[in-house]
């Protein structure tokens, strides 16, 4: 007789590693009983050759029974060809590509599976996270407006919410059945951009039906390990084009994603990397990459650029002003915004 099909898993959880083997570990630990009682859950791991103890690693859980589907690239083929790979041998519903170095928090498996699991279609489901840096755990913070979920038929009132976090890998799980279905490039197509993430899931945000928030931090992000890129042409030229280029006569769903960029995000990086002295990102070159690119925006001479020039301590300040200026922001563009829905 005929072997039976199985059927298509519900969600690849896919994770792109090279040379983190600590972090992988400490990851693994607390994803794998998450989704131990879960076969709907197809977990893959793509080695980009590491040199370290990475594949002694998954070679030991895989002994003691963990279902994960491990394959080592011969040679290292450079992040962003590793995360393509990671979406093309997906074999789920829904994908989510999650960093290494970033922690999914226990019940977060159980949360996602009531939003993708039920009977309506979700296009993009979004779940926020908190930075810590030695102890994930000890370092966990809540939402402090107690929220859990939220629901958005509206692509533009999600993409205000969302806005620049479309860039955080681990954050975004999307519908790659439903990508599939509608016009899109191929992630190819975005190579050597350090955003290849934003090729399957701004044309969802695009062609949008309904996505949800999952608002209570069950994400944990390590700070400290981002670099190997710069700052200002990653999230200058690049950003903006890629956000064109995806967002195609949709302005408003651009300027969701770029004007906070310029009027929150660059400018609390930029301050904590000036502050930290961290060069590692290339901060001696945003102020050119990122003037040239938004220098037509009222929101870079009036977040980025202040924050970029000014002494540390009017720096912060003005930073300050820019955090009270966004909140007021989302007050009057999206007052459900602050209630608790879900």
């Amino acid at each position: 007789m005929p072997e039976k099909r199985r059927a298509q898993p519900l969600i690849t959880i896919a994770i792109p590693t090279f040379n983190r083997a600590t972090q992988l570990q400490e990851l693994l630990e607390v994803l794998l009983p998450q989704i131990a009682a879960y076969p709907e859950i197809d977990l893959y791991i793509s080695d980009n050759a590491s040199s370290d103890q990475t594949e002694p690693v998954v070679r030991s859980f895989l002994e003691g029974g963990a279902s994960i589907r491990y394959e080592r690239q011969p040679v290292n083929v450079g992040p962003d060809c590793n995360f393509v790979k990671c979406f093309r041998q997906a074999k789920g519903k829904y994908f989510w590509m999650c960093g290494d170095d970033d922690i999914i928090c226990p019940g977060t498996i159980d949360k996602v599976l009531r939003q993708i699991g039920g009977g309506q279609e979700v296009d993009l489901l979004y779940l926020t996270s908190y930075a810590f840096r030695e102890d994930w755990a000890a370092e966990r913070s809540e939402d402090t407006l107690g929220r859990q979920f939220h629901v958005f038929t509206s692509a533009l009132e999600f993409a205000k919410v969302t806005n620049i976090m479309f860039t955080f890998i681990s954050g975004m799980i999307v519908n790659r059945e439903r990508l599939l279905l509608v016009p899109h490039e191929d992630p190819s197509a975005f190579l050597n951009t350090n955003l290849i993430q934003l090729s399957w899931s701004l044309p969802l945000l695009l062609h949008h039906r309904r996505s949800v928030v999952i608002w209570d931090r069950c994400l944990a992000a390590q700070t400290g390990n981002a670099g190997g890129y710069s700052l200002g042409k990653v999230f200058g030229e690049q950003l903006k084009c890629c956000v064109g280029r995806l967002l195609p006569e949709r302005s408003d769903l651009q300027d969701a994603i770029l004007n906070f960029t310029l009027r929150r995000w660059l400018p609390s990086v930029i301050y904590a990397l000036r502050r930290s002295k961290n060069e590692r990102i290339g901060i001696a070159t945003v102020n050119e990459d990122v003037g040239r690119v938004y220098g037509d925006n009222p929101r870079y001479w009036l977040f980025t650029y202040p924050v970029m020039q000014l002494p540390l301590p009017l720096a912060r300040v003005w930073l300050k002003a820019g955090t009270l200026v966004s909140a007021l922001i989302y007050v009057l563009t999206i007052p459900r915004f602050w209630r608790k829905e879900g």
